[in-house]
């Protein structure tokens, strides 16, 4: 029996179906498009399916809760960031996603930003259980600004339009602010209403996770190795296009 065959049956010997969680509103990365599973993440997820032998049960759902499931082991976190605290509970994966947080402000309200310290005495939406990288939840520990966060998305650009914040981190990126404007009715007229600051506040590699105790490690090594031998062939490059 070829070297090939036998590591072909032992990664089917070991094949699971996993339960990954991922947020329903943050396109293009994940979403939902007549109530399946969209974007850039489920279909590398797919896509990685035939390599790892295992399937992935993508569910989509408000980022409050992948992170409560994922917290309780339920099952795996996509599309998350890293940060200190998170990678003391959590089995991290290679970064599958390179997106950014950008910065988005009311059209004519725009001010200059390099670096975080450009936001001290300003009010900045977030999403409920987001997490930006240490030096953004630095930031907000010394209280360099304030937070305002809530779990829905439209919630906090219709604040931002209201002047109840200054500004609101998006980490999807400029494509991720035109998705969301589009997709949601109350701000789709409204989209000249908002500007993207040039700078971004930081690139933010995207993984998935699963709970240290959950015991799945090598389901995680499974996937590290498909993706790299995938990425190595460019086998992800179309799905950097916009669907």
């Amino acid at each position: 029996m070829g070297a090939l065959l036998v590591a072909l049956l032992v990664g089917v010997a070991h094949a699971e179906t996993l339960i990954v969680y991922g947020s329903d509103r943050f396109p293009p990365i994940s979403y939902l498009k007549a109530g399946k599973a969209d974007g850039i993440f489920p279909r590398i997820l797919q896509r990685l399916q035939a390599e790892t032998g295992d399937t992935y049960d993508i569910r989509l759902v408000p980022w409050a809760r992948v992170i409560r499931m994922a917290s309780a082991g339920e099952g795996a976190a996509a599309n998350i960031s890293w940060n200190s605290e998170r990678a003391e509970i959590y089995d991290y994966s290679v970064p599958l996603y390179l997106s950014e947080v950008v910065l988005v402000v009311r059209k004519g309200n725009a001010f200059p930003f390099e670096t975080l310290q450009d936001l001290k005495g300003k009010v900045i939406g977030l999403g409920l259980g987001s997490s930006y990288g240490d030096a953004v939840d630095e930031a907000i520990a010394q209280g360099v600004f304030a937070v305002d966060r809530d779990a829905d998305q439209q919630s906090r650009m219709l604040k931002l339009l209201a002047g109840r914040v200054d500004a609101v981190f998006v980490g999807s990126g400029r494509d991720g602010v035109r998705y969301m404007l589009e997709a949601e009715p109350e701000l789709k007229g409204r989209i000249d209403q908002f500007a993207v600051l040039p700078k971004a506040v930081r690139s933010d590699p995207l993984h998935l996770v699963y709970l240290k105790t959950a015991g799945k490690k090598p389901a995680i090594e499974r996937l590290n190795k498909a993706f790299l031998r995938l990425k190595a062939r460019g086998a992800f490059n179309d799905l950097l296009v916009r669907p």
